[in-house]
């Protein structure tokens, strides 16, 4: 997925401790194994179907984490429930209804049905009255673009525009560079391409609270033979425009409706918000932030996937972590947050919903910890399947992301907790800067690093299960955090942010 770097682990020459430090190693010492082992277990079975958002095996996954932090002593985070709910509206290019009017200036309509026969790039219904304009074969680049469109009126207008084959794209780039914003291209090729598809991921999902459509270009893809229904009432048709070079012209004389509604589902889900105060009095209103995403994608053409590395290795290190602190006789001075973040794979809309909606001020985060994939060893194979690094090298390896960004203390606290730990860190894979849930803390300002164990030949499919994860490594992980939660939480001054 990502081009690959030159690995390089960096051993440490001098640990600057051999064993936790004695003010929080009793909670230390409670992350085990065993623990470990069952949580994931549950978490990647079969009954939980891949945990995909708004499905019953999510809500499952959610109240299994919340009730075994109840069992803890952990608080409830979210105005004393554990749960934080939003709805995710997903946007389908299922057609719903698709149809264009044409009123003549004699009152006579026609209504032209074009399911099966028209395709979008919108996140939202089309619904357009405004008069068309065909301007011909379009236009390729800017330049040109001022001859073709000269003297018609796009910007007010819907365009039609009928480029060669496999030109679309091209073409409908040079309308927008004239100031069109609304585009039917004729494309039998584009139109079936994109009837019956989902959007891509990205763009898929939108948090229904916080979303309002984009004023943003939209296109509308039509066949040839719709276009020559359009142009048959003013005489023409595409072959004959084409043959004759003539220009474009207003389609007067009419008035026209083109309606395309897509169909929409709402899925309900929710991140899982835990709380533990701080010890101190004067500093429990800062929060050090844990988290990591509880969901997967779910089930396909009959295969679960499970999942038990992507993520529930990050989300039982992090109960790991809520066990440890709850353990210790003494909590951190700073207060602890706890997330385990939905809707992570669908873009990652939970922590997006969240640092909206924080359950306490972005400014009070001090800094937060993402965990994510940590359970494996990281294999690397070449395009042709060739095993260019192996996994029996990566046991120790875990890499660090972002540690560096936002403020540089952080990167010292890391290696400091790391003595009695020995992970050999790697520092190669920022290309996935983006890709989990840290990614929406550091937009708002919030140092963050992003611990991960690397990829492998099972990630997102089926094979991703239990009997493959590195028990030793998730101990390992979740010992680490919860050391950097105490020694961070703990210290007087907070982090200095590099941005500030």
């Amino acid at each position: 997925m990502f081009t690959s770097a030159v690995l390089c682990c960096l051993t440490l020459s001098t640990l600057a401790q051999q064993e936790a430090d004695p003010a929080y190693r009793q909670g230390y010492e409670k992350i085990d194994k065993k623990e470990i082992y069952s949580w994931i277990e549950f978490l990647s079975s079969d009954e939980l179907a891949g945990r995909d958002t708004g499905t019953a095996g999510y809500n499952v996954a959610s109240k299994y984490v919340a009730s075994e932090m109840e069992a803890m002593g952990v608080q409830p985070g979210n105005k004393g429930s554990f749960f934080q709910p939003f709805s995710m509206v997903r946007r389908q290019r299922l057609l719903n209804e698709a149809y264009l009017s044409i009123k003549g200036a004699d009152g006579k309509e026609e209504k032209i049905e074009l399911k099966g026969k028209v395709g979008v790039v919108s996140r939202r219904d089309v619904r357009w009255k405004e008069r068309w304009v065909f301007a011909g074969k379009g236009a390729g680049s800017d330049s040109d673009s001022r001859d073709v469109f000269h003297g018609l009126p796009v910007k007010d207008s819907v365009v039609l525009i009928a480029p060669d084959k496999s030109e679309a794209g091209r073409w409908a780039w040079g309308a927008r560079a004239a100031g069109a914003r609304r585009i039917v291209v004729v494309s039998d090729e584009q139109a079936r391409r994109r009837i019956g598809s989902r959007l891509p991921q990205r763009a898929r999902y939108r948090i229904e609270a916080e979303w309002s459509p984009a004023d943003d270009d939209e296109i509308v893809y039509i066949t040839s033979d719709i276009a020559d229904r359009i142009l048959k009432r003013w005489d023409t048709s595409l072959e004959k425009m084409r043959k004759s070079g003539s220009g474009g012209r207003v389609l007067d004389g009419a008035e026209f409706e083109l309606v395309v509604e897509l169909k929409e589902t709402i899925d309900k889900t929710r991140n899982v918000v835990g709380f533990i105060p701080g010890s101190d009095p004067k500093l429990r209103d800062e929060a050090v932030v844990i988290g990591g995403h509880l969901d997967h994608v779910g089930e396909h053409d009959g295969k679960i996937f499970n999942g038990a590395d992507d993520n529930a290795s990050g989300s039982t290190a992090l109960l790991g972590v809520c066990r440890a602190l709850m353990a210790n006789s003494r909590r951190p001075r700073r207060s602890t947050v706890i997330v385990f973040f939905g809707a992570e794979e669908r873009g990652l809309h939970g922590s997006r919903y969240y640092v909206d909606n924080p359950t306490l001020p972005i400014e009070k985060m001090v800094c937060m910890f993402n965990m994510d994939m940590v359970g494996r060893n990281e294999e690397r194979r070449d395009s042709s399947g060739k095993v260019t690094e192996k996994a029996a090298d990566n046991v120790d390896c875990l890499h660090v992301i972002g540690s560096k960004r936002h403020s540089l203390e952080l990167d010292p606290w890391i290696h400091k907790v790391n003595g009695p730990i020995g992970f050999k860190f790697e520092y190669d894979e920022e290309g996935v800067w983006n890709r989990s849930d840290q990614y929406n803390f550091a937009a708002r300002g919030v140092p963050v690093t992003f611990f991960f164990a690397g990829f492998h030949a099972d990630y997102h499919k089926p094979t991703d299960t239990i009997e493959k994860i590195n028990l030793d490594k998730v101990v390992r992980t979740a010992r680490l955090v919860y050391s950097l939660v105490f020694e961070v939480g703990d210290r007087p001054r907070r982090l200095r942010n590099n941005r500030l």
